[in-house]
């Protein structure tokens, strides 16, 4: 796919969302991707994994990443609870081939319970709940236990927008019914885990990855802002204290 923007959002349990925006750097270019679970997992060349996505020609693009706690979320033991917004994206008009893909990443171990995807300018109604609601897609990684949502990113104005409202719960606390129903398939989201857990040699493998584009990636200087804080993601997620260990 021939994209203007990819963005990827990664919740994680205290509220801290954290975007990825990436944008090609000369004006007139594209942002050259496949689905992850498209294509195999095999790298060829400086391709990147990013959320769902696999990004051909990283080198060509800026990634601006941002890390924010978002004032509309809630938890408990059990349930997270969130509101954030992408108002304005820059896209040509979808009459000309434009558009751009969002995927957004829900902490390892949950799932949806509730979701809307509306559209913030539809004045038809106050309540988010029952806006215009946009078409998305649903996947799950069952041997991550991370749950994905991908969006489709089209305008014939230029420009999109949407709310992001929902709920979702940890496995162990509620049914299997009570949770969004989404699809799943082999190749997906499961080589992003890389980013959220780095077993054995994984840290020197990512250092590595990052040092090669260093000289493109607009990020922290951290060495590991490509990812997310290793070790505060570790600590709150236990379902995968086991795993690790093992590995």
């Amino acid at each position: 796919m021939n994209l203007d923007i990819v963005i990827i959002d990664s919740l994680t349990p205290d509220g801290i969302l954290t975007s990825f925006k990436v944008k090609p750097a000369e004006r007139n270019n594209r942002v050259l991707i496949d689905r992850f679970r498209d294509v195999f997992p095999d790298k060829y060349n400086d391709e990147l994994d990013l959320g769902g996505i696999r990004i051909y020609n990283s080198k060509e693009c800026s990634i601006l990443k941002t890390d924010t706690k978002i004032r509309n979320f809630s938890s408990d033991e059990k349930t997270l609870e969130f509101q954030f917004e992408h108002i304005g994206i820059p896209i040509g008009p979808s009459r000309e081939g434009h558009g751009g893909i969002y995927n957004f990443l829900l902490p390892a171990g949950f799932k949806l319970l509730s979701l809307y995807v509306s559209d913030p300018y539809d004045s038809s109604s106050e309540e988010i709940e029952s806006k215009k609601q946009f078409r998305y897609e649903l996947i799950w990684d069952s041997e991550c236990k991370m749950q994905l949502l991908e969006l489709g990113l089209r305008s014939s104005r230029g420009s999109f927008s949407f709310i992001i409202k929902g709920s979702a719960g940890l496995l162990d606390n509620y049914q299997e019914a009570d949770f969004k129903t989404s699809s799943e398939s082999e190749w997906k989201i499961g080589n992003l885990t890389e980013h959220f857990i780095i077993p054995k040699d994984g840290q020197k493998k990512l250092a590595e990855e990052i040092s090669k584009k260093i000289d493109w990636l607009d990020l922290k200087p951290n060495i590991f802002g490509i990812g997310l804080n290793i070790n505060e993601i570790i600590k709150s997620l236990n379902i995968f204290k086991k795993k690790i260990k093992n590995e």
